[in-house]
């Protein structure tokens, strides 16, 4: 058993980068001391670097590295008068300063400050992780199993050097969780991909000649894929099933300020229709417009509106997707599927924690797993399961509770400090109640 540590996250991220970066700029200021373990099984950064996964890395980054591991850079909203301390702290792991090492700022500059792609990215999270080391410590390995007892998180972790046990009073996951159900006859199985499916797995399309796929999903798992199939397979023809028409992401200041600032619009004020409304137009089922103009052009890729209802053998070898259109039903014909229908959280959830686990985290928060369809995930203003103790924080989930910001790479910093801030408090109250202790103590001895 490993000493027991503050908090756990489980990735190594952007969201953990975030992290990392404020606990090593807390306790370099002794505003802590706090502890972190960060548990990956891959590598830094891996989702980002194109080792890993369906995405080559070449893809590029759908929001600008300016809004880096710091950004918004407003601690104070969460610290007091300490943020404006943390925040330049904080200064030495931003973007600029990153460029700045790799003597690259000014040419990126003078270029107009171009979009980056996403293994550049990988990089950049890779550079903080190693310097981000005060109070920070990286476990290598797989999660197997997660528990609670003594009321604190117990992490199963299969390293390479064999299982170990890891306890921490709060814990943080991370990663975009497993991709959605997509039910399909066994007998197609070899020509169903998935958005977590690997490169080699996508070496099964023919190298030498035209291939026909049909990719379902209208977000950015969907623009990923055909931009990875177009440079992997470039000829193979795509065509992409969206329930919506294909829209780009707004880049006004008012969205964006939603994304960096969420209580600036008091988010959670708003009523849950207009929540849902504003991230399914600016965030869920939108393309980033430099990753659109990439393919607007090419004859090989082509929309079709409607929702896909079925996928099951086609007439040959292929597969065959029936939807439902504006028009009416519809069915076409593919050599290969791919499921780009996004990821469920939840399911991450139920496959790490055991049955006795999940029935006591909903005899604390209530029905989670099979609430009704549309119902809201409890998720608080640290990102935590509403209700849970100790905290379970799972900022993948709070986009719709706490801000669209929460869900991607629009507010790293805030998202540190929703998770951080419950843990300084807890440590200052610790801090505080010690003296009070040491003051009776000494008040004894003289009376």
């Amino acid at each position: 058993m490993n000493a027991r540590t503050d908090l756990i996250v489980v990735g190594a991220g952007a969201k953990a980068s975030g992290i990392a970066t404020k606990v090593h700029a807390l306790n370099r200021l002794g505003l802590g001391p706090l502890t972190l373990k960060v548990i990956e099984e891959v590598e830094p950064a891996a989702s980002w670097l194109g080792r890993n996964g369906m995405t080559s890395g070449e893809e590029p980054l759908a929001v600008t590295p300016i809004k880096d591991v710091g950004f918004p850079y407003l601690s104070h909203r969460e610290f007091g008068e300490a943020g404006e301390a943390i925040d330049a702290e904080t200064m030495g792991f931003s973007w600029q300063r990153y460029m700045v090492g790799r003597r690259d700022y000014a040419r990126w500059i003078d270029a107009g400050s171009p979009s980056v792609r996403h293994r550049d990215y990988g990089a950049y999270l890779q550079w903080v992780l190693a310097r981000a080391s005060e109070g920070v410590c990286h476990v290598r390995g797989r999660v197997s199993a997660i528990r609670l007892a003594d009321g604190c998180w117990q992490v199963d972790v299969a390293e390479p050097e064999g299982a170990t046990r890891h306890e921490a009073g709060a814990l943080v996951l991370t990663g975009p969780g497993v991709h959605r159900s997509f039910p399909h006859e066994d007998a197609i199985a070899t020509r169903v991909f998935h958005c977590d499916s690997r490169r080699e797995e996508f070496a099964r399309l023919p190298e030498d000649g035209e291939v026909d796929v049909g990719v379902v999903g209208g977000g950015e798992s969907a623009l990923s894929c055909v931009m990875f199939l177009r440079g992997f397979r470039p000829r193979a023809r795509c065509t992409v099933y969206t329930p919506m028409l294909p829209m780009s992401r707004g880049e006004s200041f008012l969205e964006n300020r939603v994304f960096s600032s969420p209580d600036a619009v008091e988010w959670e004020a708003l009523d849950q229709q207009t929540r849902r409304d504003f991230v399914k137009h600016s965030d869920r089922g939108v393309f980033d417009p430099p990753s659109l103009a990439k393919i607007a052009f090419e004859r090989e890729v082509s929309f079709v509106t409607g929702r896909v209802i079925d996928v099951a053998a086609g007439a040959g070898e292929g597969v065959r997707l029936e939807y439902e259109a504006p028009e009416g039903p519809g069915g076409r014909e593919h050599d290969y599927v791919v499921n780009c229908t996004g990821f469920d959280l939840l399911a991450q959830l139920r496959t790490l924690f055991p049955a006795e686990l999940r029935e006591e985290i909903e005899r604390q928060v209530g029905p989670l797993w099979e609430r009704p369809a549309g119902t809201e995930v409890p998720i608080g203003r640290h990102l935590e399961l509403r209700g849970l103790s100790p905290r379970l924080q799972i900022p993948g989930l709070a986009g719709l509770s706490q801000g669209p910001g929460f869900a991607n790479l629009g507010a790293l910093g805030l998202l540190s400090n929703r998770v951080l801030q419950p843990l300084l408090e807890e440590k200052a109250a610790r801090k505080e109640l010690g003296s009070e202790r040491r003051m009776e103590y000494k008040s004894l001895l003289f009376e």
